[in-house]
This record gives C-alpha cells, structure tokens and sequence, in this order.
C-alpha cells in the first residue's frame, strides 16, 4: 500500500465517522434552535404566524406539477 492510498483511507473514514456526524448534529441543533427562537418571538410579541390558506397551497402545487 502506498502512502496515496492510505491517505485515501483515512480522508474517507474521517468524512464518514467525524465529518458527516457532525454535519448531522449541526443540522438538528439549527432546526432545534430556529424552532426556539420563532416560539420565543412568538411568545414576547404575542403575534401568531399567519396559516397557509390550504385552498391556495393545493392549487400552487397542482399548477407546479402540471406545469401550467
């Protein structure tokens, strides 16, 4: 084994075993940490975020998957 491929090996293991958990682990504590913060704006300025009118949403998609 030449020393190319050994530091082959080594890039790999280290983005699957230290690099791509700690993507994941960044992603959930940014999901967690917007959802805090959007309830805690919610609950010191007392405005409830406007519902998506389904009627809307449903006619949106169906034009964007149609294409029309």
């Amino acid at each position: 084994m030449s020393f190319k491929d050994v530091g082959f090996y080594l890039t790999c293991a280290a983005a699957w075993f230290i690099v791509l958990p700690l993507v994941v682990v960044g992603g959930a504590l940014a999901l967690l940490s917007y959802a805090l913060f959007s309830e805690l704006k919610e609950r010191m300025f007392g405005r409830t975020a406007q519902a998506v009118d389904q009627k809307a949403a449903r006619e949106a998609a169906r034009r964007l998957c149609l294409g029309h």
